[in-house]
């Protein structure tokens, strides 16, 4: 269900300081959010920034038990986040769960093997450089912005 403001285009000028997220099945408002201005957008991602040079000082095995304290918090908070996944996408409670459990089972995967598959390794340098040594390695990115899909978003 869409509601008038939706439909219609306001000028920027002119947009509320804050927005509704709806219950698509019933247009019901689940909660209201703060639009951000560009600079309070800017400086949460150098908050951001700052806080990825802990991420990345962390090292596999810091992140794996980052990894881990979340996956508890969700798990222990697993129906309440299912109700609002179901409320904010329109998809059924139990298709919910399943998403949550999804998330909770790709945590533990992370949690275990990160260090393996995004780890440093050799890699063949190749015949012209048959005297030099190469590795492949994947360090933490720092901040990323993510348009994510609206029917998967705990999982995604």
């Amino acid at each position: 269900m869409t509601s008038t403001r939706d439909a219609v285009s306001v000028p920027a000028t002119e947009q509320p300081d804050t927005f509704d997220s709806l219950d698509p099945r019933n247009g019901e408002v689940i909660a209201s959010y703060p639009r951000h201005t560009p600079e309070q957008v800017d400086a949460a991602v150098d908050r951001a920034r700052r806080a990825s040079r802990w991420w990345i000082d962390l090292g596999f095995d810091g992140r794996a038990r980052q990894l881990g304290a979340w996956r508890t918090l969700l798990d222990e908070r697993r129906e309440e986040l299912a109700a609002l996944v179901s409320r904010e996408t329109g998809k059924p409670l139990d298709d919910a769960r399943i998403e949550g459990i999804l998330a909770l089972d790709h945590l533990h995967w992370a949690s275990k093997h990160a260090k393996r598959v995004l780890g440093p390794r050799n890699a063949a340098a190749g015949l012209l450089m048959i005297n030099h040594k190469a590795t492949v390695e994947y360090p933490p990115l720092g901040v990323v912005g993510v348009l994510g899909p609206w029917n998967y978003p705990v999982f995604t």
